[in-house]
């Protein structure tokens, strides 16, 4: 019995891609039928220029609705319910609510030359083509180097969800200036503007209450963000909080980092099950040396050089799986010229690195970080593997320690 059916037609003389269902990222959102999740990714390759693959690649996870992972993993009143939430290995969206163009298109439509260098004053990858080419034909080939540098996810947040992501992260606030948006919080990747904040809680939270035994933790930061860029306020923040929450019976509440090592059940009896943690401190694999990377290798060097002592006095545990190809220069220029909507160098290493990177965290990690400290898997295109099979499956192994 079919259930989903996606297909590309690529030209065996040419290589290049004549049609299909699934040209574009955004036509490669999961699909959620019944009890099974979907979740597939195509790169249109080029040439094979500067590292990059000639093949065309395609992947797929096949996986069960994992709305309910935590509930079933820990269910209310059992053992596993009594240990701390940071037993938890939560699998992170990297940076998820870049999950949409919809926001940087409206930005982007409204660029003149003059806004283009402001804008290009705060996003270095736009510095490399301004030599390149004039700024006409820059704010024509816009879009495509927006789609190469900011937009790591693809599907909706509750679709994300329901694949078993439970750790949403980053916001920033939008020089607005440059813009003609509405004056509020967004999601920010290299100053491209995301999902607005207040919308993103309020998926969360319609989540939450109609799956009771589950907790999602936000993670939000500005590091790296450029001074431009107004930073929020705790007013601001608390303000989409309790917008969101008022939504919600009154049962659910946010609770704070402090939140990490309670008992599972009792933040389910609380009802803190919205954890929010600003800032934190976090033991990070990422380096901008090891992630400027085409192959695995440097960044499972990264992962082999944790361990527990390093973990302590931490918040949080942060293996990142995914490359930040696009801080190449060559290697975005490259994808930016050969560009259709399929042709994002982070497609070509997700379906590249994950090979590697995945298998290493779920044979290794055990082992090797062993302190009572919530470890986060983050990667760009959240997939059933890194959810299902990492994540969750190394949840199900430390709550039973």
């Amino acid at each position: 019995m079919e259930i989903a059916n996606r297909y590309n037609d690529i030209n065996s003389l040419t290589g290049n891609l004549e049609g299909g269902n699934m040209k574009t990222t955004m036509e490669t959102q999961l699909i959620l039928t019944g009890d099974v999740v979907i979740s597939f990714g195509f790169y249109d390759a080029g040439s094979g220029r500067v590292g990059l693959t000639n093949k065309d690649q395609c992947y797929v996870t096949v996986t069960k609705n994992q709305s309910t992972w935590m509930g079933s993993l820990a269910s209310q009143n059992s053992p596993a319910a009594q240990k701390p939430f940071s037993r938890f290995v939560l699998a992170a969206p990297h940076d998820d609510g870049m999950n949409t163009k919809q926001n940087a298109d409206a930005v982007i439509n409204g660029l003149d030359a003059d806004k283009l260098w402001k804008m290009n004053d705060n996003v270095p990858e736009l510095q490399w083509f301004k030599n390149l080419l004039p700024s006409m034909i820059l704010l024509h080939i816009l879009p495509n180097i927006v789609y190469g540098i900011a937009i790591t996810q693809k599907d909706t947040i509750s679709g994300m969800l329901a694949l078993g992501a439970r750790r949403p992260a980053y916001l920033m606030p939008l020089f607005k200036d440059i813009s003609g948006l509405e004056d509020k919080l967004y999601f920010q990747h290299a100053c491209i503007p995301g999902l607005a904040h207040d919308l993103f809680l309020e998926q969360i939270t319609a989540f939450l209450e109609t799956h009771s035994a589950e907790i999602v933790t936000v993670h939000i930061r500005w590091a790296g963000v450029v001074g431009e860029c107004r930073r929020p306020t705790a007013q601001e923040l608390d303000a989409d909080m309790s917008k969101a929450l008022a939504k919600s019976s009154g049962q659910l509440r946010c609770g704070l980092s402090s939140c990490l090592n309670q008992p599972i059940d009792k933040l389910r009896n609380s009802g803190q099950r919205l954890i929010c943690i600003v800032e934190g401190d976090k033991y990070d694999s990422w380096t901008q040396d090891a992630y400027s990377t085409l192959t695995a290798g440097p960044i499972i060097d990264r992962f082999k050089s944790m361990d527990t002592k390093g973990q302590e006095g931490h918040d949080l545990t942060m293996l990142q799986c995914q490359a930040t190809s696009q801080s190449i220069p060559e290697v975005l220029i490259y994808s930016v010229f050969a560009a259709n909507a399929a042709t994002s160098c982070l497609s070509e290493t997700k379906e590249m690195l994950d090979q590697e990177t995945l298998p290493w965290i779920k044979n290794n990690v055990l082992g090797q970080l062993k302190a009572e400290k919530p470890i986060v898997v983050k990667n760009d295109f959240i997939d059933g593997a890194t959810v299902d099979v990492v994540a969750i499956g190394l949840s199900n192994a430390r709550l039973a320690m």
